[in-house]
């Protein structure tokens, strides 16, 4: 009976601390995107919306993407650049670190891109990527809109799609399960 009561209280406290990571995670997006988008529930919702649909289509959990989209959001005025840039973060985040994405990566990753939106570009060579003196002038003089455009463009010509290449990988098909799972916990941990 007592090892049945401490794999209970083990299993319980393992879903409580999905739900509290999860909630964690929104309720950062949600307050930095009031703060600098003066986003309504309607538009975070759409985010948590996309990063879910992300989820299902590559190996990057929700609650890691909710991370890197609250970091990233801080460096932005509009919501449909987090939109486009969230995408193009989580094929950065399957690149560096694989099946092991954290939420600390995805925040290391999105203040890389948030640098970059400020017109720091040294930041995005270092990791790699390479663009020419046109994208260098828009990523440091464009508007919100031509910025994010074209850091999506010179990722996605180095990295794009590979945070769905994985998930169609044994080991990603693997890691989608994981992270359904997850979820499952979480609904379970709000309980």
């Amino acid at each position: 009976v007592s090892r049945t009561l401490t794999s209970l209280q083990s299993v319980l406290k393992a879903t409580t601390d999905c739900y509290a990571t999860q909630i964690e995670a929104e309720t950062q997006l949600a307050t930095n995107m009031r703060n600098t988008m003066a986003a309504c529930d309607s538009d975070i919702k759409s985010i948590k919306d996309l990063c879910a649909a992300q989820q299902e289509l590559g190996v990057i959990g929700d609650e890691v993407q909710l991370s890197g989209a609250q970091e990233l959001a801080t460096y932005l005025s509009e919501k449909q650049s987090l939109e486009k840039l969230i995408p193009v973060m989580n094929d950065m985040l399957a690149q560096q670190y694989g099946l092991n994405a954290s939420q600390e990566n995805a925040s290391q990753i999105a203040t890389m891109l948030g640098k970059v939106m400020d017109g720091q570009t040294g930041a995005l060579s270092r990791y790699g990527y390479s663009f020419d003196e046109i994208q260098e002038s828009i990523l440091k003089y464009g508007t919100e809109a031509q910025r994010v455009a074209v850091l999506c463009e010179v990722v996605e010509g180095s990295v794009g799609g590979m945070n769905a290449e994985l998930a169609k990988t044994d080991v990603g098909k693997q890691k989608q399960l994981e992270n359904a799972l997850g979820d499952i916990r979480e609904q379970i941990g709000s309980i």
